[in-house]
């Protein structure tokens, strides 16, 4: 199938790649590539790290939409974790843009991991388009729910969290709910 849609000879594609799998791993490191030069350009051209991360969380919904290998990964399809290409490695990844997107400013891994996990989480914003009724409110909502996550990020968040562990907190709603 892949031959055929290239319009290429089985021996062409196999002097290029050993099966599928390989072609498939090809792909992903050159789109992998290509976003880590976007992100160095965007840390050269914003110096100012919120500025950087607002515009990196709307700039990527639009490359996410528009790239179905990406959005299937987003939506965890099995179909799309070939060969390297699984959560551990896209985690770690992802882990790798957020340390080059913070240019140093953080070093603290548990906070990166952090900031990588909410930046999927914006990112699965584009399987729930559908829930809004224009494409305008689907782009005021990206923009308000980024900045809302960019201040926090950058916002003392340690300061607000509860002395209560998280298993208290939830007795206590389930009291309330009786």
């Amino acid at each position: 199938m892949v031959v055929k849609e290239a319009w290429i000879a089985k021996w062409t594609f196999y002097l290029y790649y050993k099966n599928k799998e390989e072609l498939y791993e090809h792909i992903m490191d050159d789109i992998l590539e290509h976003w880590l030069i976007y992100m160095q350009d965007l840390v050269k051209s914003t110096p100012d790290i919120k500025e950087r991360f607002y515009l990196h969380m709307i700039g990527s919904l639009g490359f996410f939409q528009k790239n179905e290998i990406i959005k299937n990964l987003i939506n965890w399809n099995p179909d799309y974790y070939i060969g390297k290409i699984n959560d551990e490695y896209l985690s770690i990844k992802h882990i790798e843009f957020m340390k080059i997107l913070s240019w140093n400013e953080f070093t603290d891994v548990k906070f990166i991991s952090f900031v990588a996990n909410i930046k999927g989480f914006f990112a699965s914003i584009i399987n729930n388009k559908n829930c809004f009724k224009t494409n305008d409110e689907f782009e005021d909502f990206v923009m308000n729910f980024a900045a809302v996550i960019v201040n926090g990020l950058f916002w003392d968040y340690e300061s607000i969290k509860s002395d209560k562990s998280f298993k208290e907190i939830q007795n206590q709603c389930i009291k309330l709910k009786k």
